[in-house]
């Protein structure tokens, strides 16, 4: 074979190595605990005792691992925060211990949409909302303001005497389309 043939079978096998490597996914953290999965096979049969303390070791290594995990800091929170701000301080930095890791938290959040309280606490209520007739009484105001009224416009003297020529097309505006409303309105009568 020629030299140049090998060089690019070697080239298309690193490249292939490197895509493979690229395309792979992550392992989850318990995805090889080859060790503890060792330990259960080399037992031969299992009673329920060894079952039991296999389990409180797997859990007293996993409260291990959890120690070991660097602390929760206020730019964490805040991160969190600004991608999920109707959550609580307390929910996020429980959910920041427990996981360790911004990125989990997130994710969590956004498969189940809230995140899990601590033991222990008590949501706080959150105060009655007041009653939405106010607010609609206010809108209906808001929506009656009388165009004639608020730019000063006499509906029966259309060409008072204003300065400027924009008064005075803004008037001639007002003053058609209350025209056409109204011819609108008796046609539709």
């Amino acid at each position: 074979m020629d030299s140049s043939t090998v060089l690019f079978i070697g080239a298309v096998a690193v490249a292939f190595i490197f895509l493979k490597w690229m395309v792979s996914p992550i392992p989850q953290q318990n995805e090889f605990n080859i060790d503890h999965l060792s330990q259960d096979q080399s037992t031969g049969s299992t009673t329920s005792s060894n079952a039991h303390q296999n389990r409180d070791t797997h859990s007293i290594s996993t409260q291990s691992h959890r120690n070991s995990r660097r602390a929760v800091s206020e730019s964490m929170i805040e991160v969190v925060q600004s991608i999920a701000p109707m959550l609580t301080v307390e929910q996020i930095r429980y959910d920041l211990e427990t996981t360790g890791n911004v990125e989990a938290t997130v994710n969590r959040f956004m498969e189940l949409g809230d995140l899990p309280f601590p033991p222990g606490y008590v949501r706080p209520q959150q105060p009655p909302t007041p009653s939405e007739e106010p607010k609609k009484q206010e809108v209906i105001g808001k929506r009656s303001v009388n165009l004639l009224e608020k730019y000063n416009i006499d509906a029966k003297n259309p060409k008072s005497d204003h300065n400027s020529l924009l008064h005075q097309r803004r008037q001639e505006m007002i003053l058609g389309a209350r025209k056409r409303l109204a011819a609108q309105l008796s046609n539709e009568l």
